[in-house]
């Protein structure tokens, strides 16, 4: 029987059935997504209901779901490499499903901070097996592009979250928009665990310690500077998804009911044909030199700071047809600000070993998510406050600015991450 199972694991995967996971993976991070960022268009909401501030909400949005994430990604990833990969992410489904529903239930800050403390729990697990899950499905030459499902499916449950977010709300208040975000995800967990079975055999060799593996994801050429990459790129991006919804609704006056809409429109969309794009180039360019996995993300970050200038500080009552001309700025920084992912997770397990590829996209997403999700959303809430006591609703724009400023070093950190692949073998 063992000897059954193991032939099963190692036989070709039919492209069908291939096909058929990877859509399931794209769902799973469009709810990954959808139940982690939804909260961004209920801030002013929630903000009033419960009495709270932007410091106690850019806690909630970043620090209490990036704490959790951290301390369960790599015992979640590691049972992942030595039990099931299939299993963690129906699991992890689940269970970030399940606490954003509970979210709707808070009624105060301690609670919101509790459950939104669970997401972050449910959530570590899902990503990092699903890069591995990519990895045992796909070869080389396409893994990017498939890598790409995860980034295109997190903008389109960043797009679908903030879309129905902000209707449900408008409908029925922002309770019950988290319930029923939360419950088609309980639905698709089951699915992915009857149907998904895990790509190669995790019995047909003894694991190596967790130690053993982590030694040797440091040891491994340019993780460290992918780390800080990864983890400065996170920042910028996902401080601005967070707040960005509250700044179409404060600055350009947006209308809670149509908030997804234009939210979509200029940022969640592009930001997926970025990722797309960025993937297809990324995919033929590291075929004869790998390096531009970083070099690629380097030139978009360097690219995006300047429109990211032109878009914040671009006065709002310049419209053409009653849209603001600033937007036009806006939908060039996302296209821009989504092509570093695809090419870092693919990186990510190009260099790490075979065996260890779940707890690598732990390893490397946990500190990202840590810093990126917790002092990004932080960091952008309290400069919030300080410029707003200067400049009024107008504070959040120059907080968002200071944070995409931060893109330079993150072109820095891919340009030492390129120096540090150049002497790597090829795999």
């Amino acid at each position: 029987m063992n000897q059954s199972l193991r032939e099963q694991s190692t036989a070709p995967l039919r492209p069908g059935y291939v096909r058929y996971v990877l859509l399931l993976i794209f769902l799973v991070a469009v709810f990954n997504t959808g139940d982690r960022t939804i909260l961004s268009v209920l801030v002013d909401d929630i903000k009033a209901e419960l009495g709270l501030d932007d410091r106690q909400m850019g806690f909630v949005l970043g620090f209490a779901f990036s704490l959790a994430h951290m301390l369960l990604g790599i015992p979640l990833a590691r049972l992942a490499d030595r039990v099931s990969r299939r299993s963690v992410v129906a699991l992890s489904l689940f269970g970030w499903s399940a606490m954003t529903a509970l979210m709707g239930t808070a009624q105060n800050f301690a609670q919101l901070a509790l459950t939104r403390a669970g997401v972050g729990i449910g959530e570590a697990g899902g990503s990092p097996a699903c890069h591995a899950l990519i990895a045992s499905h796909v070869p080389p030459a396409r893994r990017a592009r498939a890598m790409a499902l995860l980034s295109i499916g997190a903008l389109a449950g960043l797009g679908l979250g903030a879309s129905y977010g902000a209707w449900a709300s408008a409908q029925f208040g922002w309770r019950l928009a988290l319930i029923g975000a939360g419950a088609p995800g309980v639905l698709l967990a089951l699915l992915f665990w009857c149907t998904v079975r895990d790509g190669e055999s995790l019995s047909a060799a003894a694991p190596e310690s967790l130690g053993v593996i982590l030694r040797q994801l440091w040891r491994s050429p340019g993780f460290v500077w992918l780390t800080a990459a990864a983890t400065f790129a996170t920042m910028t991006s996902m401080g601005r998804m967070l707040w960005e919804p509250a700044l179409l609704r404060r600055v350009f006056l947006i209308e809670q009911g149509q908030l997804g809409t234009w939210y979509f429109a200029v940022s969640v969309l592009p930001s997926a044909l970025g990722a797309w794009l960025g993937a297809t180039l990324v995919d033929r360019l590291a075929a004869a030199d790998r390096r531009w996995y970083a070099w690629l993300p380097a030139l978009a970050a360097v690219a995006l700071v300047p429109l990211a200038a032109l878009f914040y500080l671009w006065p709002e009552q310049h419209r053409v047809a009653g849209v603001p001309v600033a937007f036009v700025f806006c939908i060039g920084m996302s296209l821009l600000g989504a092509i570093w992912g695809p090419a870092t997770m693919t990186l990510a397990q190009v260099i790490v070993p075979e065996r260890g590829r779940a707890v690598g996209a732990a390893t490397w997403t946990m500190i990202a998510n840590f810093i990126g999700y917790g002092v990004g959303a932080m960091l952008v809430g309290d400069l919030s406050i300080r410029f707003g006591a200067v400049f009024g609703t107008d504070g959040l724009r120059y907080a968002l600015l200071v944070l995409a400023s931060l893109s330079l070093l993150t072109a820095w950190l891919f340009h030492k991450l390129a120096l540090a692949l150049r002497c790597a073998p090829s795999r």
